[in-house]
């Protein structure tokens, strides 16, 4: 593999690509405005400030995984981050799924 041009080479130290964090930030938007919710009440219930909310939603900035997390599970939904190496996958979501016992 040449890791000069791999693209998660450049992605460890090169600010966020705007248009991908845009699309991201208009996806939550109308995720949260869907399910009739303010950005005052869900920075509430995340604990950040509403200009937070508002920086995410308009693709000023990235969100954390654990934030983008708490907003999506916030909204009743789950975040699954999935890393495939092409010898082994490994897999997250949140919020966790806890086995139920028998």
């Amino acid at each position: 593999m040449d890791y000069t041009t791999h693209p998660a080479k450049h992605t460890d130290t090169a600010p966020p690509d705007k248009t991908t964090t845009h699309t991201w930030g208009a996806f939550l938007k109308r995720a949260r405005r869907s399910r009739g919710m303010s950005q005052r009440a869900l920075a509430r219930e995340l604990g950040v400030s509403q200009a937070r909310i508002a920086q995410i939603e308009n693709g000023a900035s990235t969100p954390q995984i654990d934030t983008m997390a708490a907003y999506i599970t916030a909204l009743g939904g789950e975040l699954t981050l999935r890393a495939d190496f092409h010898d082994h996958v490994t897999q997250t979501t949140w919020p966790e799924q806890h086995p139920t016992e028998s």
